[in-house]
């Protein structure tokens, strides 16, 4: 029966096991650089979310939307635009984190938790409808 769970929502479980990873990455990354460091904001976010940008292209790449295809024509398609959807996100996020913090004065990893939860959304659909449609 987990099997056959698991062949019907492979897709979704993986990506919800790498997304997880990629969000934890972040996460961390930014306690560590805007807590523990004492950078900026906006530059422990960005960091922050290149360190996942790396993980998630790879892992939703090769494992979560099944792409083996690493021609240079494929791959710069794939990475170009999966670039372009996490900027696009990134943006949300950065105004979003920058809206919580800064003027409303909600906790760094709260706000940090919350945004990522849309951000999550929105990455899963971009990567499943348009960059790494089947």
């Amino acid at each position: 029966m987990i099997k056959k769970i698991f062949t019907k929502y492979k897709e979704l479980i993986l990506y919800a096991i790498f997304g997880g990873g990629a969000t934890l990455i972040n996460i961390v990354s930014f306690y560590i650089l805007y807590n523990k460091i004492s950078m900026y904001l906006m530059p422990a976010n960005v960091l922050a979310w290149l360190f996942a940008f790396i993980f998630a292209f790879i892992t939703n790449k090769l494992w979560v939307f099944e792409s083996k295809d690493w021609k240079s024509k494929t791959a710069v398609k794939e990475i170009l635009e999966f670039l372009f959807a996490r900027l696009a996100t990134l943006a949300i996020d950065s105004l979003f984190m920058w809206l919580l913090i800064d003027v409303i004065h909600v906790n760094g990893i709260l706000s940090k938790v919350i945004v990522n939860i849309i951000v999550i959304a929105v990455n899963y659909f971009a990567s499943k409808f348009w960059i790494f449609r089947k």
